[in-house]
């Protein structure tokens, strides 16, 4: 693209010498302004990319992408909900604003980044007064697009988990899930008194424990 630009940058040049000086100042302005806004169009392109972002297409735009200076993502905030939270992107498809969280080094999807996900949704239908059909889950190095519809089941699930949290800075006990595999290998098991029983080693034939 630079070689491009610099050979019709050359030709223009050559055919403005005989021009007034006014008229030259004025064409090298727009061509360089064209050249920048190039560049900011790639800069987007490319923090689309790192965040899993495909864009392309008249029904796909990009609001914002966390990260760029040209497009940036703005916090999503309802004190109505108690709520707050920043998606990685936002963009904007069939009228209306899609949320995109990128995990790049997951390797399955969790419950816990639908619930991330499903805050999102809530947090711009409270704001924009309209319910996003879905949104997207970007996973792993590969970039894998996972579209999670924002059912009203998935909204009571979310309330669930909620409340939860709530009613634990309320003062209620927190209810520990612990997960055996997790634990076996977490530094602060010896001091968590949350830690799940690891199953006991059993010996072999050969006296070898497994």
């Amino acid at each position: 693209m630079w070689e491009y630009l610099a050979r019709e940058m050359v030709l223009l040049l050559r055919q403005i010498v005989s021009i007034n000086s006014s008229v030259t100042v004025l064409v090298l302005l727009i061509v360089f302004a064209s050249i920048v806004v190039d560049l900011l169009l790639q800069r987007v392109q490319q923090s689309a990319k790192a965040t899993g972002i495909v864009l392309g297409g008249s029904k796909t735009k990009a609001i914002g992408i966390d990260g760029t200076r040209q497009k940036p993502v703005k916090d999503l905030v309802s004190e109505e909900v108690g709520l707050a939270g920043r998606p990685d992107a936002i963009l904007r498809e069939d009228g209306f604003m899609i949320p995109v969280e990128h995990k790049p080094m997951a390797s399955k999807l969790r419950d816990r980044y639908v619930a991330q996900l499903l805050v999102y949704l809530r947090l711009i239908e409270k704001i924009e007064g309209v319910r996003p059909p879905y949104g997207y889950l970007i996973l792993g190095p590969n970039a894998r697009r996972v579209k999670v519809t924002n059912t009203r089941q998935r909204q009571e699930w979310l309330d669930g988990k909620l409340n939860e949290m709530r009613d634990v800075l309320n003062g209620k006990s927190a209810k520990a899930d612990p997960h055996p595999k997790k634990c076996a290998s977490c530094r602060m098991r010896e001091l968590c008194a949350f830690r799940a029983d690891l199953p006991a080693k059993v010996k072999n034939p050969e006296g070898v424990d497994t």
